[in-house]
């Protein structure tokens, strides 16, 4: 953990991809100012670049004597059972790489949109589990996160949100969002994943298939999300922006 939580710098580490931060700090850098609650916070990267960047950050972390980010608030913060923060408390919510970890993501949304404010923004990335090449994994694998076993458990301290607990699909996704009145307002991409190119056939084959299917086909399958651009031929990382407000579901 040491070695990895420092950078060259001395400072707090990327702890998921470093192009996620990229993508999310470039966001957030043409926004209002305002108090962000970053959870999980890891080792502090996004929290200190926030902190410069003149917003007030407050972080969570489940195991926070990993958190290097020195001068930012760190509370110890379990989001399968809760936030300890008074509803409508913040302005934005970053949940990096987060709710795959979590045995109870339902709890850890509904947590996040609980303190954030109405018309407040939430972020949220995680691994991309819809697109065209985890549907031909789990074809051929018979599963969408790698496996474990009690060993691996062991060998990482007895602690599941260590592991991808969670393989959130996107219609789970928006669903957990349109409950908790959280509407999404773009699908962001950390990077182009050139091997998606190569299933770009069978996805016009399966964009053909819903365009000739009844409406209520279409609706019932939600071809509107699972075979939306940014999902099906995106890569590892959906990076999901909404808004707390009286909408729900994804913006077409």
């Amino acid at each position: 953990m040491g070695a990895h939580s420092i950078d060259e710098e001395g400072e707090a580490a990327p702890k998921a991809r470093r192009s996620i931060y990229t993508v999310v700090l470039d966001w957030l850098s043409k926004q209002e100012r305002g108090r962000v609650l970053d959870a999980p916070a890891g080792y502090g990267y996004l929290a200190r670049r926030l902190s410069e960047m003149g917003y007030e950050v407050v972080c969570g972390e489940i195991d926070p004597d990993i958190f290097k980010a020195h001068g930012i608030e760190c509370v110890p913060t379990d989001l399968n059972r809760g936030i300890d923060a008074p509803d409508a408390s913040f302005d934005y919510v970053c949940c990096l790489d987060g709710l795959e970890h979590m045995t109870d993501p339902y709890r850890a949304v509904a947590e996040f949109a609980r303190v954030l404010r109405p018309g407040g923004t939430a972020i949220f990335s995680l691994p991309n589990y819809s697109n065209m090449e985890k549907r031909f994994k789990y074809a051929f694998k018979g599963y969408l996160t790698r496996p474990k076993t009690a060993e691996d458990f062991r060998r990482e301290g007895s602690n599941l949100f260590n592991f991808h607990n969670s393989p959130l699909t996107i219609t789970i996704l928006d669903l957990m969002f349109a409950i908790n009145g959280l509407r999404v307002v773009a699908i962001l991409r950390d990077r182009r994943k050139k091997k998606q190119d190569l299933f770009l056939p069978f996805v016009l084959g399966l964009k053909l298939m819903a365009a000739l299917s009844p409406r209520a086909s279409r609706q019932k399958h939600r071809y509107d999300l699972t075979l939306r651009n940014e999902v099906i031929l995106g890569g590892n990382t959906l990076i999901i922006i909404t808004r707390k407000d009286e909408g729900s579901g994804l913006v077409p």
